[in-house]
């Protein structure tokens, strides 16, 4: 396992852009290395590395979470400027790792809203959808908004109250969205995550961490876009630029990557609906959901 130090290195030297790193970029790599790597490191006192420096420090089987990393810190960089992306493509191809959503981060940086959503949607992954849901109808909002009767304290009373908090309608029922929300829902109550930008962020780490960066990085990738360079579409929400900037955000999103990482499952694809009235803190310690840092 490549030391965290090494990790933090590696980012500096890819956000090492004109002046170096911008104030973004290196918050969320300080943040990074305390709260996700476990190193409490001043990253003024860090030498950056160079990409051809890296194969020697980084270990074959981080270089897939590195290289995703660097996409994360490829989006902080506000104005976006097309060196910024040949520097991070330098350090991926130094690795030897091809990895489709870099071409999403340079779109975000040097190209516009149609470009993001067109090559996001070529390399997405396949939407999730809850065992046992057959189709997005009137019948699906009236279990869902059933679930109001589930026993205090339970999976399935917190996801009502999870919509109740927000005013929304449930999905099945008439402006409450797609099939997809089901799943992505319940994941916001198993995390406790609400649905402000820098918390779908979070939740979109979390579950990237989750899955060892195997799965969700498609969602991580659209939340960034939609949150972090204003250049993405989904319902209605009404994109932003340099939510992790704001107070604390960078500190959620590497600590939401040390949760995911010490998760036992992917909390997304489990059967929900089946677990319902069961205690919610009973399936998260099932899935290894740890604690939010304070």
């Amino acid at each position: 396992m490549t030391a965290g130090i090494d990790l933090a290195r590696g980012l500096l030297g890819a956000a090492h852009v004109g002046d170096g790193p911008t104030p973004e970029q290196a918050g969320l790599v300080q943040n990074l290395l305390h709260g996700y790597f476990g190193d409490d490191t001043d990253i003024a006192d860090l030498q950056p590395l160079e990409a051809d420096e890296l194969a020697s420090v980084v270990d074959e089987a981080d270089r897939s979470r590195f290289v995703d990393l660097l996409v994360v810190i490829e989006f902080c960089r506000h104005p976006g400027i097309a060196a910024q992306a040949d520097r991070v493509e330098d350090h991926a191809r130094a690795l030897g790792v091809d990895e489709p959503f870099l071409l999403v981060a340079r779109d975000a940086l040097a190209a516009g809203h149609a470009e993001v959503m067109a090559d996001w949607a070529r390399f997405r992954e396949p939407e999730a959808v809850e065992p046992g849901v057959e189709g997005l109808d009137p019948a699906l909002g009236a279990r869902l908004r059933a679930l109001g009767e589930c026993p205090a304290g339970s999976l399935g009373r917190a996801y009502f109250d999870f919509y109740e908090r927000w005013g929304l309608a449930f999905p099945g029922e008439p402006g409450g969205g797609d099939l997809g929300l089901v799943v992505h829902d319940f994941s916001h109550v198993l995390a406790g995550y609400d649905a402000d930008g820098p918390s779908e962020l979070a939740l979109q780490a979390m579950l990237t961490a989750a899955t060892g960066f195997d799965h969700h990085f498609s969602g991580l990738v659209a939340s960034l876009s939609l949150y972090e360079a204003g250049k993405f579409e989904i319902l209605d929400i009404e994109a932003k630029v340099g939510a992790l900037d704001r107070p604390g955000a960078a500190a959620e999103l590497a600590d939401a990557f040390r949760r995911g990482a010490a998760c036992t499952c992917d909390f997304s694809a489990i059967d929900h609906l089946a677990r319902v009235d069961d205690p919610l803190d009973a399936v998260r310690a099932d899935c290894g959901i740890t604690p939010r840092s304070a």
